[in-house]
């Protein structure tokens, strides 16, 4: 008996040094278990006055319903977002406007940090910060909104978290200007417990920026995107607004000014589509040609592809007289290529085939999705008919439909049943029409005052298309690298 006392002891030892070995790598050289409170009481005690906020979740479609936003700024159709909810500081010009769709100015030596958990289980996420609006040289009166992201998303293929995955994982993530403030926020992380290998920080290019506490400041807002959440995990992160802590960090005395460099855009060029699938465009082709064949028509109309906005770099670094000089670029970023068609007039008989190469299935993308847009105006510039607090002249570019690679892939057999090609390759069709077998239905507007709930008869339809993060680049994939996606208009 003794002699198995001994033997289980060991292997208990063994286990609880197993055990041991696993904690330590998590903490890297952290002597303690992370520990939110103690890094909060080590931010205050070296000089920080804290807010608290979250991240919440926001609708843009609602917002500009609710006269909030002019545009939904091309808002991906059934995928949610979330938005940081960063606290006002205590004697800063109070914006309501700006605090309604959770904007937020920040100077050049405060921080913003994200504390506790990654979005759960899925297909895709990404942090990224951005210009909302901007008041100096303004072209609006009311300030010109831009959503213009201030650098690459940090995504779930670069993102350090504790642990092995990147999705439900414990993660830092600090958002600033200064590279002293930087250090010190770090610092107290990581005497607090939180290793270095969990830490992840986010330069704020303020030499692009006018960054500070005045209403002639810029505005900014951190954006939480994410894709095809596992459930019912997606369900709890969505509407839990204490799944995580989101800090406004300010010191007391501002410290000499150190500004961060601003980092240069990622290169996305890797291989293109045709390289990477021989053969893939000339399929496509045949794809269209199927399609035309196979679906009854009077009159046909093939739509070009185009690139949607330019970069938002570009339009950051952009002076007077450029034609993008302040251009609203409605929350590009770089983890996807963005392309749409031209708009279009959509009977209630007529039908759309949206169809292209599926950049998940050639490798080139972590998932690849088409949504349908309405392209009416709602806010001329200089109208008071809907009068909203940011932007005019925009598009509503509601996405109120759609589908991604998870569901159309292997939707082009039915066109192609003999085609070795066709499981690169995509085609679904897209009606207003509920009662037809249409993979995709537009809905009309619940309400007329609710234009963003749909698409109506009258209004011109486009079809915007993505594909995010190639995952051999952790970027999204260059434009020259993926073949751009097509649609066409079959009309009776």
């Amino acid at each position: 008996m003794r002699r198995v006392a001994q033997v289980a002891l060991v292997v208990v030892l063994v286990v609880v040094g197993v055990a041991a070995v696993v904690l330590l790598g998590l903490r890297g050289d952290s002597p303690t278990e992370p520990d939110a409170d103690a890094f909060r009481r080590g931010l205050v005690s070296s000089g920080f006055l804290l807010g608290e906020g979250s991240a919440v979740r926001i609708d843009a479609s609602e917002m500009v319903d609710q006269h909030a936003i002019d545009s939904a700024a091309g808002n991906n159709a059934g995928q949610p977002y979330k938005v940081f909810a960063v606290p006002n500081r205590a004697g800063s010009a109070d914006d309501p406007a700006a605090r309604e769709v959770r904007a937020f100015r920040l100077r050049a030596d405060e921080a913003i940090v994200y504390l506790g958990p990654t979005p759960p289980q899925g297909d895709y996420f990404s942090f990224t910060p951005f210009l909302f609006s901007r008041h100096e040289d303004q072209l609006e009166p009311k300030g010109d909104w831009m959503f213009a992201a201030l650098g690459d998303p940090l995504n779930n293929l670069g993102i350090k978290t504790a642990g092995d995955t990147p999705f439900g994982a414990q993660t830092v993530v600090v958002f600033a200007a200064d590279a002293g403030v930087t250090r010190q926020v770090v610092d107290q992380a990581v005497a607090a417990g939180y290793p270095e290998s969990m830490i992840n920080t986010y330069p704020l290019p303020s030499a692009l920026l006018n960054m500070g506490d005045t209403l002639a400041s810029d505005t900014f807002l951190v954006l939480l995107r994410t894709a095809n959440l596992a459930q019912p995990a997606g369900d709890e992160y969505l509407t839990n607004d204490a799944y995580a802590t989101v800090l406004r960090v300010t010191p007391q005395v501002a410290p000499p000014a150190d500004p961060l460099p601003t980092v240069p855009m990622r290169d996305r060029a890797w291989r293109s589509e045709e390289e990477v699938q021989p053969g893939i465009t000339a399929a496509l082709d045949r794809l269209e040609e199927a399609i035309i064949a196979q679906t009854p028509h009077g009159s046909v109309e093939v739509l070009s592809s185009d690139r949607w906005w330019p970069e938002s770099r570009e339009v950051l670094e952009a002076q007077p007289g450029s034609d993008i000089f302040h251009k609203f670029v409605a929350g590009e970023a770089a983890d996807t290529p963005y392309r749409r068609t031209t708009s279009f007039p959509l009977g209630d008989d007529d039908t759309v085939v949206v169809y292209g190469v599926n950049h998940a299935a050639t490798g080139l993308a972590t998932y690849s999705n088409f949504s349908v847009y309405s392209e009416r105006v709602l806010n001329p510039c200089g109208s008071r008919d809907w009068p909203t607090r940011f932007g005019c002249g925009n598009p509503v570019w509601s996405g109120v439909a759609g589908m991604s690679s998870r569901d159309f892939t292997g939707s082009a057999a039915q066109y192609l049943p003999d085609d070795p090609m066709a499981t690169y390759l995509y085609a679904v069709t897209v009606s207003r029409d509920a009662a037809s077998d249409a993979g995709v239905v537009i809905p009309a507007p619940s309400a007329p005052e609710l234009p963003a709930t749909g698409i109506g008869p009258e209004d011109p339809v486009l079809v915007g298309f993505r594909a995010y993060l190639n995952p051999n680049t952790g970027a999204g994939p260059a434009y020259s690298d993926v073949i751009a996606d097509r649609a066409m208009v079959l009309r009776p």
